[in-house]
């Protein structure tokens, strides 16, 4: 494998992991509003951590893309991250439209 294949399957775990970094400043976000007084339903919280059952396994890849040089292992997990990766953003752009549908 080319060092340029290498670096665009890290690449790709870079798009991922700012990805799952979106996500969790709008958690960190929404439980900051509700510290601070604003009426958050604990549906709506709840709403929020569904893009984290595709961002967490999609991070956990993306560091293992950063973390390994063989070749076999970064062919097996760069399309695991990828799919991940991509199912935690719809989820995420998902749950944003739902929850501004309820407001």
């Amino acid at each position: 494998m080319t060092g340029t294949a290498v670096e665009l399957r890290r690449l790709v775990g870079k798009f991922v992991l700012f990805f799952a970094g979106c996500w969790l400043i709008v958690l960190i976000a929404g439980a900051a509003g509700a510290l601070r007084g604003a009426s958050v339903d604990p549906l709506r919280f709840a709403i929020l951590l569904i893009p984290g059952c595709a961002f967490v396994p999609a991070v956990y890849y993306a560091v293992g893309l950063h973390r390994s040089d063989d070749p076999a292992q970064l062919n097996r997990i760069w399309p695991k991250a990828i799919v991940y990766g991509l199912a935690g953003l719809v989820l995420l752009f998902g749950t944003a439209y739902g929850l501004y549908e309820m407001g």
